[in-house]
């Protein structure tokens, strides 16, 4: 075989497995415990997440909520105005923001159906900040004040299975 044929089988063989280490490596999924530490950027505020594979959008403790112009049910009409609304993590910290309303949707539960706002926040985790749609919800009675679903984990992110058993 021509010298020449082999530089190019070995040009063409290094070229295809640097091009498979750079696509596994681009679709690899970090692995996450079922809580993960993050914060959410526009708040400044750190939240003890529960990742949520089951949500399909993510989910935050927003307490006081008002729309700017709106009325005191949710409506369609509101997309667009501004959600004023207070943040609560577990531990009790608050902060005051104000975002335009992305959506205003029904959210089905195991038993009853909601009408909830969305707004777009930031959701950084080590450096890796994600842009989500997050509904406001008041969860000061649920232990998990921030659950992040699917929206968020399709941004590189898979939960690690637990490991322990408990009844």
């Amino acid at each position: 075989m021509p010298k020449r044929a082999v530089t190019g089988a070995v040009l063409l063989l290094s070229g295809l497995a640097l091009g498979y280490l750079v696509g596994a490596w681009s679709v690899e999924r970090r692995m996450l415990p079922p809580l993960s530490r993050v914060t959410v950027a526009e708040a400044g505020l750190d939240f003890e997440a529960r990742l949520d594979t089951g949500a399909t959008v993510s989910s935050i403790n927003a307490q006081d909520v008002t729309v700017i112009g709106g009325d005191a049910r949710p409506g369609r009409d509101d997309v667009g105005r501004t959600a004023r609304f207070v943040l609560v993590n577990g531990a009790g910290e608050r902060r005051t923001l104000s975002a335009p309303i992305a959506q205003v949707r029904g959210i089905r539960m195991a038993d009853c159906r909601e009408v909830r706002y969305h707004v777009y926040l930031t959701i950084v985790h080590r450096g890796r900040a994600h842009r989500v749609l997050t509904n406001l919800n008041d969860r000061s009675a649920a232990s998990d004040k921030l659950l992040l679903g699917r929206n968020w984990l399709q941004h590189g992110y898979a939960v690690a299975p637990v490991r322990e058993v408990t009844l």
